[in-house]
């Protein structure tokens, strides 16, 4: 796989700010960061997020890299809808308005990059 490919980047990215939001949530109280929230589940959702992107970037296959990206971006939004209309998930993360940004940011920036990226850099795929 290219190391130019727009999959390995993104998922390299989101993976690192992730984790490190979720590792700083841990150590500072949520006063002095917007993204750390106080609920355990986002933190431990981040964490596994960072992890498990991990795992894949370091198998180097990029149908893992695309479907991973496309079902966590799908994910992430589900989330931030969740949180709008009062889900059920809602109560398990009290998101706050930049967490919501957050995720719908990545969240679609994922699906984009998984869905128009392919094999090769540039090649559209359905």
């Amino acid at each position: 796989m290219s190391i130019k490919n727009p999959n390995r980047w993104f998922l390299l990215l989101s993976s690192l700010i992730m984790i490190a939001i979720a590792l700083v949530g841990y150590f500072m109280p949520s006063v002095h960061i917007p993204f750390a929230t106080e609920g355990a589940a986002v933190k431990l959702y981040r964490f596994n997020y960072g992890v498990i992107a991990w795992m894949i970037l370091l198998s180097n296959n990029l149908f893992a890299m695309r479907t991973y990206l496309i079902i966590t971006g799908w994910i992430m939004i589900y989330m931030v809808v969740s949180n709008w209309t009062y889900l059920p998930p809602s109560q398990a993360f009290h998101f706050t308005f930049q967490d919501n940004l957050l995720h719908s940011n990545i969240g679609l920036i994922s699906i984009f990059i998984g869905v128009i990226y392919g094999e090769k850099q540039g090649q559209k795929s359905l």
